[in-house]
């Protein structure tokens, strides 16, 4: 049937008098406005979920995009109109400047002396894949599958998870000014609700269709982000938004993107390193085709770093050794092994972390928050110095502050895995159950969860 003879029929069926005697449908105007303003505000102003750390989408994709080696000016100049429209409840104005300065960003020059511009930016696996120092075959590793460990680094990660999201979004020193000690435990009730869960379950589902001997791809995880995640944040908000209009991988992560640099990726692919236990360059195919949903270039290259320091992790006991292994699985003449060199070198030379953090702070200060590069930094040394310990390595990532819950979630998978074991006092409070906002997951047990984990792990 041709696309017209649909409209044509469905037309031919209807019958006036069915809709007669009602009223205008004039009024849900009011309340569509109503959810645009909200929307607006939204994105102009709001706070993390966990911690309560304002923040604001506008303000920080004008500073991600020049993050990305473009001459923002004139986006920048329109932020004062911007605000000014906001506080006088001015919301047409408020809407008309936030199109132009996004107008102004995606048509913004690159700025040809920016550091960004004097490294390599491979996006294809082949070219990644080509640009690693290591090889597939480099590791030796079991074949059996390590269900206990598994099962530990999930346990980790929530417990991580849940630490940092009563911290995400504050500074060093003001997260130590506030909390000092307290830091070496969860600072309020832990809750285990977590985006960063979110997206491995969509993985998962993805995985779990297959049939056994064929391979992932991304636009099959992009199929589960549309049925089963409603709301994103900053790359995978605008990644949802790209999706539900027909733009798939990997242009629904670059497409107008202005955050596929930040730690999405970072934040969600450790599910690739449990997947493909010691069997690094599988882990990292799959963080590729995952990551380039919502990421591009050195969001990618996090991804990747996430998921081969969590298969590692099965196969290398001390964390120094897993960060030295790890790089040879870093794309040459990137920036992310710029500065990933940086934080190793640092960490190196320092006596501890924070020593260590008073050098990387100024390094980094350019970049918001939530990118991945000063996150990743913070994960190299809470490896270096946390001695194997998992309360001694979160409280490192506590005391660097950043997206503390994305990066402790990491740390904590890593660990879960390499002792085989998470402490009492993170894993007694969170019990067995995790819970999420994605339809038909809202409760699970974490023990289930890496049975389930087990059970694909054949299938990749």
């Amino acid at each position: 049937m041709k696309a017209w003879e649909h409209e044509y029929n469905f037309r031919k069926s209807l019958k006036p008098e069915d809709y007669q005697g009602g009223e205008t449908e004039w009024g849900l105007l009011d309340g569509i406005l109503e959810s645009r303003k909200q929307h607006l505000l939204f994105l102009w102003e709001s706070q993390v979920p966990g911690s309560f750390a304002p923040d604001s989408l506008f303000y920080t994709a004008v500073q991600a995009w020049e993050n990305q080696g473009y001459d923002v000016h004139e986006a920048v100049e329109l932020l004062p109109q911007a605000v000014e429209a906001r506080g006088r409840k001015d919301w047409g104005t408020l809407e008309r400047i936030s199109g132009k300065i996004f107008h102004a960003l995606y048509n913004a020059p690159k700025d040809p002396d920016h550091i960004a511009h004097r490294f390599k930016l491979p996006q294809t696996w082949e070219d990644i894949f080509g640009a690693m120092p290591c090889r597939a075959g480099c590791y030796q590793y079991d074949n059996e599958v390590p269900n206990e460990k598994i099962y530990h680094g999930w346990l980790g990660q929530v417990c991580g998870g849940s630490y940092g999201t009563a911290l995400e979004g504050y500074t060093s020193r003001n997260l130590r000014d506030a909390f000092g000690d307290k830091l070496d435990a969860y600072v309020k009730e832990p809750e285990t609700y977590n985006d960063d869960i979110t997206f491995q379950i969509a993985l998962l589902s993805a995985v779990d269709k297959l049939e056994k001997g064929t391979e992932i791809s991304s636009d099959e995880i992009a199929d589960e982000w549309l049925r089963l995640i409603y709301f994103g944040w900053s790359a995978e908000y605008y990644a949802l938004e790209n999706l539900r209009r027909g733009i798939y991988p990997p242009q629904s992560g670059s497409f107008r993107n202005a955050f596929s640099e930040w730690i999405g990726a970072q934040m969600r692919t450790m599910v690739c390193g449990l997947l493909a236990p010691g069997d690094p360059m599988k882990a990292a195919h799959l963080a590729w085709l995952d990551g380039r949903v919502s990421h591009t270039g050195n969001g990618i290259y996090a991804g990747i770093h996430s998921a081969v320091m969590t298969s590692l992790a099965f196969t290398i006991e001390d964390p120094r050794e897993l960060l030295l292994e790890s790089r040879n699985c870093i794309p040459a003449d990137t920036l992310f092994l710029h500065y990933f060199n940086i934080a190793l070198k640092t960490a190196k030379n320092s006596s501890d972390h924070l020593e260590a953090w008073e050098k990387i702070e100024p390094v980094i200060k350019q970049y918001h928050w939530i990118h991945a590069i000063p996150n990743m930094m913070a994960v190299v040394l809470s490896l270096w110095f946390g001695e194997k310990d998992m309360t001694r390595s979160f409280r490192i990532l506590g005391e660097c502050g950043l997206d503390v819950d994305c990066n402790a979630g990491e740390v904590g998978t890593i660990l879960g895995i390499m002792n085989n074991a998470v402490p009492e006092s993170w894993a007694e409070p969170i019990g067995d159950t995790l819970k999420t906002y994605v339809p038909g997951y809202e409760e699970m047990s974490i023990k289930e969860l890496a049975e389930w984990t087990v059970k694909l792990g054949s299938k990749v």
